[in-house]
């Protein structure tokens, strides 16, 4: 207080000599000059000249954000209550369970948009662990990682961008390789990934490792004395082509290579998948009132000796139209080779690698895209943008008599027992899907699936009945 008080005092002194000063210039203009005194003047006080203002304190610097505030954290956490009756056409396959999913991501952005992401899943059915509350002596394996990638931009100053870990795969329709994430587990991929996206053009190159046979791990189970299974390796390219917002085509061909003792596995694939399902989500535009997607692919290599002649094709089609609600009618069909001779030294049964089939061939599960002829209609009608109502109607045969029917998982059941005959069955579904909150979707369906010639010529002693209801919240 008493230095800032004695500052202005100077500076007021300052200012009052200085006018001063010009006051009395301004009168010695105006007077005759005076006559000398004989007394010395008196001394001139010396101005002191005011102290320089402080400098303003610099102005402080925002503190640096810490890295961990930049990441973002997202979940979800999905319940599903599963009945099947008659599972597999069998009376004697009843089950009953609750299976659940919980999910975990972290994702890293940094500067140049590149990113870090790592997804914890958690999968398991209430009480499958005995017992449920689990210890270091009873503790099974239910959690894991689902992904965990590096995604650069710019690789090596490239326009492409690479995509490096677990991560998930899908291309087109998910036919030949999908997520699975209907599943209670789902599907991961192990390997890198290139894209390079012009907009009009996206192209996806990539290769993982399936399972790996020349690894030090002591889990492996193809380490030590124990080489019933070889190493394999899945690699690709899937292509895109936008030519118009509602016309799209894809290329894509895919190898699945697998050294084996004496022989070797080689399966190649490629095909083509036209489309106007254009929008993210591989939905159509919705100013569209048709879409479609059309896709087929034909297989080659060497299976156990054998030359591989396969081939596959799918479609899914589809009119909306505005009643005073929201309504489509859809239909879809598929088609895939089976072995017409298994002694004729070729390998004639389509194998649809890895797909997330749920949602095409009927909802019931009990067929996958080999060595079957099927076709099917649906139509759904909004309620409300969060409440929908779909009907389907799915049938399914083999495509040849001497092959056999290949369950989803594409586990074969055996051909001799079904006869020359070649219908399996038919379905109908129904399924609700409700929105109430954005973070929170419930989904319930039920199917029942006839038994057709085959199955009675085998003896099938039931009609698979499959209900569920599930409950996902995201955040």
């Amino acid at each position: 207080m008493l230095r800032a008080f004695v500052k202005e005092l100077i500076v007021l002194s300052a200012v009052c000599l200085l006018v001063t000063g010009e006051a009395g210039a301004q009168l010695r203009k105006k007077k005759p000059a005076q006559p000398k005194l004989l007394t010395p003047p008196p001394q001139t006080a010396t101005v002191v000249a005011p102290a320089a203002s402080a400098a303003p304190p610099a102005a402080e610097k925002p503190p640096e954000a810490k890295w961990y505030e930049s990441v973002k954290i997202t979940g979800m956490v999905r319940l599903r209550p599963e009945i099947k009756e008659n599972f597999n056409f069998d009376a004697d396959q009843r089950y009953n369970f609750v299976g659940q999913k919980v999910w975990l991501s972290a994702e890293k952005e940094f500067s140049d948009k590149s990113k870090l992401v790592i997804t914890l899943q958690d999968a398991r059915v209430w009480g499958g662990q005995s017992p449920t509350i689990t210890d270091t002596s009873t503790e099974q394996q239910a959690t894991d990682i689902r992904e965990a990638y590096v995604q650069l931009k710019n690789f090596l100053w490239t326009p492409f961008e690479l995509k490096l870990g677990r991560q998930k795969l899908e291309f087109g329709e998910q036919m030949l390789i999908g997520s699975l994430d209907w599943a209670n587990v789902g599907r991961s991929f192990d390997g890198f990934k290139l894209t390079l996206d012009s907009g009009i053009n996206n192209l996806q190159v990539f290769s993982t490792v399936i399972q790996e046979s020349n690894s030090n791990d002591l889990n492996n189970p193809v380490s030590g004395t124990n080489k019933h299974t070889q190493g394999m390796y899945l690699s690709g390219f899937y292509n895109q082509l936008k030519l118009h917002r509602g016309f799209m085509i894809d290329l894509f061909g895919f190898a699945r290579n697998q050294d084996m003792d004496g022989h070797s596995n080689q399966l190649y694939t490629g095909g083509m998948r036209l489309s106007n399902r254009t929008e993210a989500g591989n939905k159509s535009p919705g100013d569209m009132w048709f879409d479609y997607s059309l896709e087929g692919a034909y297989q080659g290599g060497q299976r156990q000796g054998k030359e591989i002649q396969a081939y596959g094709a799918v479609g899914f089609i589809g009119v909306k139209f505005n009643l005073g609600v929201k309504m489509r009618i859809g239909g879809q069909g598929a088609y895939a080779s089976g072995d017409t001779d298994a002694n004729d030294g070729k390998y004639e049964t389509f194998d649809p690698l890895y797909p997330t089939p749920h949602y095409q061939f009927g909802f019931a599960d009990m067929t996958s895209w080999r060595n079957l002829t099927g076709g099917g209609a649906d139509y759904t009608i909004w309620f409300t943008p969060d409440l929908s109502l779909k009907l389907d109607y799915w049938y399914a045969m083999r495509t040849t008599g001497s092959d056999s029917w290949y369950a989803i998982g594409g586990s074969a059941n055996a051909s001799t027992a079904l006869g020359g005959e070649r219908e399996l069955y038919q379905e109908a579904d129904v399924m609700v899907n409700y929105k109430p909150r954005d973070y929170l979707m419930f989904q319930a369906g039920y199917a029942y699936a006839m038994r057709g010639k085959a199955m009675n010529l085998a003896n099938k002693s039931g009609d698979y009945q499959f209900g569920y209801l599930m409950s996902t919240f995201v955040f």
